[in-house]
């Protein structure tokens, strides 16, 4: 008799409201140094362009480890997110939103902005994240 896969929950659709909860919680986790949280939220074949299209990050690992590289000294001041929408076909999600980052790194405050994509998995019954692409305006 073959064996069976194990029945994957779905996450639920994905719309509006829910594409902001899950950018709020996604964006609270890293924010606050919860790498444990972040990482739950992050795929396992994760794959992050930056802002700058400067970095190509590539696996869970090494997306936490720029992350906490990246906040490691830094002070936020502020920090938004806006105009989010959300869709979602079976199990791939896709968010699209703006950000507002307000911030110290090295001495220097920097202001950024910019317009990302997000294309997530189900998983579990939880969305995670499986691509990042910045967006030009």
């Amino acid at each position: 008799m073959p064996r069976r896969e194990p029945a994957r929950l779905a996450a639920g659709a994905l719309d509006d409201l829910a594409a902001a909860v899950w950018v709020q919680g996604y964006d609270a986790a890293w924010l606050g140094g919860d790498w444990r949280t972040l990482g739950r939220r992050l795929a396992a074949d994760v794959a992050l362009l930056s802002p700058e299209l400067e970095v190509w990050l590539a696996g869970r690992r090494a997306v936490l480890t720029h992350l906490r590289a990246m906040m490691r000294g830094a002070r936020v001041h502020e920090y938004n997110a806006t105009d989010l929408k959300g869709l979602s076909s079976g199990p791939v999600g896709i968010i699209s939103y703006r950000w507002q980052l307000d911030w110290t790194r090295a001495r220097r405050r920097r202001q950024s902005l910019g317009r990302d994509l997000l294309v997530l998995r189900s998983a579990a019954g939880e969305w995670q994240l499986l691509r990042r692409l910045p967006l030009r305006s």
